[in-house]
Formats: structure tokens, C-alpha cells, sequence
């Protein structure tokens, strides 16, 4: 019986991986969008807030409800 099942998964999956190839070629597939892009409103003030030297980083946060973990990420990659 789990030779079976293992057979049916098998297939699930060469279906599955057919269909996304297929939709990506199709432009309908991308992945998951970023929580912040380029235009995220928060994202922008916490790093204008980050760059006038003001307050502290724990405070950006609060304010523009951006986690530190993704304030720094985004600085780094502005800076490179």
C-alpha cells in the first residue's frame, strides 16, 4: 500500500512541477511578493528616520511597525 502512495505523490509532484513551469513561462507565477518593496510607505520613513540620526532604532520601529531584523536588511542593502 505505500508503494501506491509513494507512486500517487510521485506523480502529484511531476504534475505540480509541470504546471508552475508552464505558468512561469506564462508570467503568472513569481513566488511570494516581499513584504517590502521599493514603495513600502513604513519602510521608506523608517530608513529616512534611520539616516537623520534622531532617535534610536528600537524607536523607528515602533513608530513605522518595521521589525529591526528587516530595518538593518534594507540598509545593508542600500549601502552595498
Amino acid at each position: 500500500m505505500a508503494g501506491v502512495n509513494q507512486v500517487e505523490r510521485d506523480l502529484i509532484r511531476m504534475r505540480q512541477r509541470e504546471g508552475i513551469e508552464l505558468a512561469k513561462k506564462e508570467g503568472k507565477f513569481k513566488g511570494r511578493l516581499k513584504k517590502y518593496h521599493k514603495n513600502h510607505a513604513g519602510m521608506n520613513y523608517a530608513v529616512k528616520l534611520y539616516k537623520e540620526e534622531d532617535m534610536t532604532v528600537n524607536q523607528i520601529c515602533e513608530i513605522t511597525n518595521v521589525s529591526r531584523a528587516s530595518l538593518y536588511r534594507k540598509l545593508s542593502e542600500r549601502n552595498s
